[in-house]
């Protein structure tokens, strides 16, 4: 019985070693061969297959792959024997070594794959702008609407003839590329040509008085008209989620209150 127990707990031994010998780079084979060896001493070909239980036929290759990796030596004489190195040694080159090829292959993965990972999932800062001047508002009114993809909300308290000359080919690009266009416009900026270019574009409503105005485009960017003077342009532009959003459901506010166009 106490045979068997030591013969049990040499088992559970060798095949801890083996995992611990494999996860330093030695095949099973390979771990199984210098365990007996390291057990017998120095052995010949034959023995090697005998007490490590592998083939004979791969025996050579097994002993030469050892002896290439440090692991053991080669006595010469008729027949060879193979002699263990010490294992504090040999563990301790091997982990070194793995530790040198997990370093390569950590440099190697972060250099091949993190510029492709940080492209993909790079996200832009918000950014908020103070536009001064109606020549910047409108470039910059021009740029944010060319990258609509879904909807514009356009807020007009007062447009002058010149902004209308310059936003209509936009809008009319933008209604034939599918982007929905919903407009309000106050009583004093609903002349003829603004209600033609409403029905062309998309759908409209009024109200009374609309102080600013502004322009949302899919969530995404925001333009903000600051004062009601037609002469003195200044608004923010921004491209932070939740400045939109907060435009986007002060517009639909307005909107829905207002009086649908006839």
């Amino acid at each position: 019985m106490r045979c068997r127990c030591v013969v049990e707990m040499g088992e559970r031994m060798d095949e801890g070693t083996t995992r611990a010998l494999r996860s330093l780079g030695l095949s099973s084979y390979e771990a199984r061969v210098y365990i007996s060896l390291v057990r017998n001493g120095a052995l010949t070909a034959s023995e090697v297959s005998s007490q490590s239980r592998i083939p004979f036929s791969r025996v050579y290759d097994v002993l030469a792959a050892l002896e290439r990796g440090g692991w053991i030596t080669v006595e010469q004489g008729r027949p060879k024997h193979y002699v263990p190195k010490s294992p504090r040694e040999t563990a301790k080159a091997a982990f070194l070594s793995a530790q040198d090829r997990l370093a390569e292959w950590e440099q190697q993965v972060i250099e091949n794959l993190q510029p492709l990972f940080d492209e993909k999932t790079k996200i832009s800062a918000p950014e908020v702008h103070i536009l001064h001047g109606s020549n910047n508002v409108r470039a910059k009114l021009n740029v944010a609407l060319g990258q609509a993809e879904r909807s514009v909300l356009l807020s007009w308290g007062i447009i002058s003839e010149e902004d209308i000359e310059f936003i209509s080919p936009t809008l009319l690009h933008l209604r034939d590329r599918g982007v929905k266009i919903q407009i309000l416009v106050s009583e004093q900026t609903l002349t003829e040509r603004v209600q033609r270019l409403i029905s062309a574009v998309g759908e409209g409503r009024k109200r009374k008085e609309i102080y600013g105005g502004g322009a949302i485009i899919d969530e995404k960017q925001a333009i903000i008209m600051l004062t009601t003077k037609p002469t003195e342009s200044l608004a923010i532009w921004t491209s932070h989620t939740e400045l939109g959003e907060l435009a986007k459901i002060y517009f639909l506010y307005l909107y829905q209150s207002a009086e649908p166009l006839t």
